[in-house]
């Protein structure tokens, strides 16, 4: 009997899914878990898992052929040797968190925009005022360069030029079509671009060429009137290089969802920067995540059984 991982807690599991499942994939048996206590006696024969499943369980997994992972990034897998060195595929989340993630990236950008941070704190004292204007400013006629340019990335170009913004995508792959960006430009010269960007939109995976890609270098070279945004993974930033552009106002704000180290120091300054707007990491989160989770899950497990690359595979050299 071949078997199928489903990573959750039994008594949470969808029974509508697991009845899809075995519709998709008769031949597998579908067993529910994610200790060891649960899964032990399934390991030796399992094909295919997916969801939550520790790293030290799918490395005792020998005929495992298929991981679909249950978030974008896998950096937390291929940060472990021995699953780089592993021969089974992983299949990341990639795609089920457009929505999400560009409605919290602008949430950010207008809550810094519109000074909103002021506007909580009045409201605390109980006390009605106005936010100057100085503090203000439009996104209308902006530039915004966006580094992490995939489905995310496309759909904050589409809401960005709704805002009237031109849009400017840095990517390794050639497009033949600009699509929702008004300029394309090499991965290689992106630097150039930030200093005529007046929102940097990071949205890159943790890879060993990404990490602190960001530094004082990088920010040095942004205006002082610009706002960088990272809805990435927080060690493609260099935190105290950030929090120096900040406070020196190098740039004007910044609007983080994700930050090196997490969860953030209890003595760090940036909790006190009214120009950092700051969110734990929830960006992705939405209460339809199992809804498109699940899909992604059933349509790749239909093109496993049909002898098919399922989506979203991970190259581990390049880290994504």
């Amino acid at each position: 009997m071949k078997y199928l991982v489903y990573g959750t807690d039994p008594a949470k599991a969808d029974d509508q899914l697991i009845d899809k499942i075995r519709s998709v994939a008769p031949g597998y048996e579908v067993v529910c878990g994610k200790t060891e206590k649960e899964l032990s006696p399934h390991l030796a024969n399992a094909e295919i898992a997916f969801r939550e499943v520790d790293t030290e369980l799918l490395l005792r997994m020998p005929d495992l052929k298929w991981f679909q992972a249950w978030t974008a990034g896998v950096d937390h897998l291929l940060e472990d040797p021995r699953i780089m060195k592993s021969s089974f595929q992983i299949s990341t989340a990639s795609g089920i968190h457009p929505v999400a993630m560009t409605e919290h990236i602008f949430a950010l950008l207008l809550t810094l925009s519109r000074g909103l941070q002021y506007s909580q704190d009045f409201r605390g004292q109980h006390k009605w005022k106005k936010v100057p204007s100085l503090r203000l400013f439009e996104l209308e006629g902006k530039t915004m360069l966006i580094l992490g340019a995939g489905a995310i990335g496309r759909r904050s170009a589409t809401i960005a030029r709704a805002f009237g913004m031109r849009v400017i995508a840095a990517k390794r792959r050639h497009l033949d079509r600009l699509g929702p960006f008004d300029e394309v430009v090499p991965w290689e010269g992106f630097r150039e671009y930030l200093k005529t960007a007046d929102v940097v939109l990071n949205i890159l995976p943790l890879t060993p060429e990404t990490e602190e890609l960001f530094g004082p270098g990088e920010f040095s070279l942004m205006h002082p009137e610009s706002v960088f945004i990272n809805v990435g993974r927080g060690k493609t930033v260099n935190t105290d290089a950030l929090l120096e552009a900040l406070e020196k106002g190098s740039i004007a704000g910044a609007c983080l969802d994700v930050i090196d180290p997490e969860p953030l120091g209890n003595d760090s300054p940036a909790w006190e920067m009214d120009n950092l707007i700051l969110t734990g990491h929830y960006a992705g989160i939405t209460p339809r995540y199992e809804e498109r989770g699940n899909a992604l899950f059933l349509s790749n497990l239909e093109l496993y059984i049909n002898g098919k690359e399922p989506a979203n595979l991970v190259d581990r050299e390049r880290g994504y």
